[in-house]
């Protein structure tokens, strides 16, 4: 009876050690997975930060004055001359569009570039997209700044936020929750000064 007593509990004692250890090999895998999404989305959002901060520098170079076209909190247009050529005046636009449709998160947005005549839509499933400019004193202006305005801003404010297009599975703390990374910059563009 003894014999029979210590074989059931060693069962239930064996069952248990193999629950907790598939318990935490699920474990293991959510957090390995959870950490390269975040990855993803912060090389992401690192990557798209350069291309925008790379076109903001350049705002007004080699072209005549006034550079600014489009000054809006979701919306950029200015002139620029991104080749070599002098003399040469390239239009560059940025601006947030639509949400992405196959996206399963309800906040990403689609976010276009335009160069010249060429547009680009940007899925990397950016949320939020937001423009402030300053003017010489450093003061915020407010926005959108039309006509002779545009010529007094000297420092634009990038604010990049991403997430991650697909949720973690949420479904033992309840909700969704999705990997975010976010980018936010003042640049002073030379040929705005």
């Amino acid at each position: 009876m003894t014999v029979m007593l210590d074989i059931v509990m060693a069962t239930v004692l064996l069952g248990m050690i193999i629950l907790t250890v598939m318990n935490i090999n699920i474990n293991l895998a959510d957090e390995n997975y959870k950490g390269m999404v975040e990855l993803n989305t912060q090389t992401e959002t690192i990557q798209l930060a350069r291309i925008i901060e790379h076109d903001i520098y350049k705002v007004g170079y080699r072209v005549a004055k006034p550079a600014m076209m489009i000054a809006d909190t979701s919306e950029i247009k200015f002139k620029t001359n991104l080749g070599d050529a002098t003399g040469v005046t390239d239009i560059v636009q940025y601006g947030l569009g639509g949400a992405v449709l196959n996206s399963n998160n309800p906040r990403d947005r689609m976010l276009f570039r335009i160069e010249n005549v060429t547009t680009v839509y940007i899925n990397y499933s950016v949320v939020k997209f937001k423009l402030s400019y300053y003017d010489s004193t450093d003061v915020a202006m407010a926005t959108p700044i039309t006509g002779a305005a545009l010529n007094n801003i000297r420092s634009i404010k990038v604010l990049l936020k991403l997430e991650s297009p697909e949720p973690f599975d949420t479904t033992r703390t309840g909700g969704k929750q999705y990997a975010s990374a976010q980018y936010q910059k003042l640049i002073y563009p030379r040929n705005l000064q």
